[in-house]
């Protein structure tokens, strides 16, 4: 999972865009009933599908889904509500009062981009560390709520998923309970353990690990010029794997950060 952050300056037809979805939020928000409200939700929905909007989001990942960090190439991509416009499911059955984040239905910062499979998965979960927090009308402080879920646009929640030699993801070492219950969560609803992904995961942990000791093993030999070139095309190699356009780009820097190295966690770093 990359981080993803929105920049301040929104292109002209994304600010014409969130102009057209405050005025969507604004009679969802005069409807008088959560009913009524539910139906502006479905009778606008083409607007959070709008081709501007989708590109953008998907641009800002390189193309890839936000959550498994793959390619979206054929597959269409997915616009998911972070929190679910309608209904809400706590960890292991319906919530039994919410009924969803309506007025967050067109907003900008609930959007997330992913592919089908975990976008479906995920479906209208939502369970909250602390419920006694949960937002339940748009004057409460939702941004204060804690969710289960690890969440892309939150750098500190990218940090704590990372991934085993095998390529199955998992929490970083040294977590604290709460964070590991949320990283096995996200993990379990957006089906990050799955065994395509963890057999393509593990390919890009190995060639990490190969190009590494390649490196090391060259440039051991520093008074030949050749292995010097051929080490600076392995490190080259091998940070082209970490940069935020590559397919898993987070599973080749956990492949050298959890070797232990000081060399490895340069590079990781650079």
């Amino acid at each position: 999972m990359n981080f993803i952050e929105f920049p301040e300056d929104l292109p002209e037809n994304i600010e014409a865009w969130v102009e057209r979805a405050e005025e969507i939020t604004d009679e969802i928000l005069e409807a008088d009933t959560l009913q009524a409200k539910h139906d502006l939700i479905d009778r606008y929905k083409n607007h959070w599908r709008n081709t501007d909007l989708i590109k953008w989001l998907s641009d800002m990942s390189h193309t890839k889904c936000w959550y498994t960090e793959t390619y979206f190439g054929g597959d269409y991509q997915e616009l998911e509500h972070f929190r679910p416009k309608k209904g809400t499911k706590l960890k292991d059955r319906d919530h039994p009062t919410h009924s969803g984040y309506y007025w967050l239905a067109f907003d900008l910062s609930n959007y997330r981009l992913c592919k089908g499979r975990p976008n479906r998965k995920k479906g209208t979960f939502f369970p909250l560390l602390e419920e006694r927090f949960r937002a339940a009308e748009p004057s409460h402080a939702w941004e204060d709520e804690l969710p289960l879920f690890l969440d892309p646009l939150v750098e500190e929640d990218t940090l704590l998923l990372s991934f085993n030699d095998d390529g199955s993801p998992c929490p970083e070492i040294d977590l604290e309970e709460d964070d590991i219950d949320r990283v096995e969560f996200t993990i379990e609803k957006y089906f990050l353990d799955e065994t395509t992904l963890n057999t393509r995961r593990k390919v890009v942990w190995d060639t990490a690990r190969s190009l590494y000791n390649e490196y090391l093993n060259l440039a051991k030999n520093r008074r030949s010029v050749s292995a010097r070139q051929d080490a600076k095309a392995k490190l080259n190699e091998l940070k082209s794997l970490m940069l935020p356009n590559k397919e898993f780009s987070s599973v080749a820097k956990a492949s050298l950060l959890k070797l232990g190295e000081n060399m490895a966690r340069k590079i990781a770093s650079s």
